[in-house]
C-alpha cells in the first residue's frame, strides 16, 4: 500500500526488522564461508587462517558500526543509528559463524 498525501507509511513491527537483520547475516555468513574454503581450495594453506582473518575483518567492521552508530545517536539520529546498528549486528554474526566454524574445524582434526 503507497501512502497518499497525508498519510505515513506504517512502520515495521519488531519482528520483521529482526526477521530481516536475521536473513541477511545468514546469507552474508553463507558468503563470507564460501569465499573462504574457496582461498582455502585454492591457496592449501588450511581454511584455519581464513577464519581468523574474517573473524578479525568482520569484527572490526561490526566494531566500527557501532561507535558510528552511537555518534549518531547522540546527535539524534536515530534513524541513521538503527541503520548503523543493524549493520554491527550483521558483522557480529559474521563473527560469531566464522568462530563457530573453526572451532568445528578444530573439534574435527583432534
Amino acid at each position: 500500500m503507497i501512502p497518499t498525501r497525508g498519510e505515513t507509511a506504517p512502520a515495521p513491527n519488531f519482528k520483521a526488522v529482526l526477521y530481516g537483520i536475521v536473513l541477511t547475516a545468514l546469507a552474508r555468513a553463507s558468503l563470507v564461508l564460501a569465499v573462504c574454503i574457496i582461498m582455502d581450495a585454492s591457496g592449501g594453506q588450511g581454511l584455519g587462517p581464513s577464519l581468523r582473518t574474517a573473524v578479525l575483518a568482520f569484527g572490526l567492521l561490526g566494531g566500527a558500526a557501532l561507535g558510528r552508530g552511537w555518534r549518531a545517536e547522540r546527535v539524534s539520529e536515530p534513524d541513521q543509528a538503527s541503520r548503523f546498528y543493524a549493520v554491527a549486528l550483521v558483522n557480529y554474526f559474521i563473527c560469531y559463524a566464522a568462530l563457530l566454524a573453526g572451532s568445528l574445524l578444530s573439534a574435527g582434526e583432534n
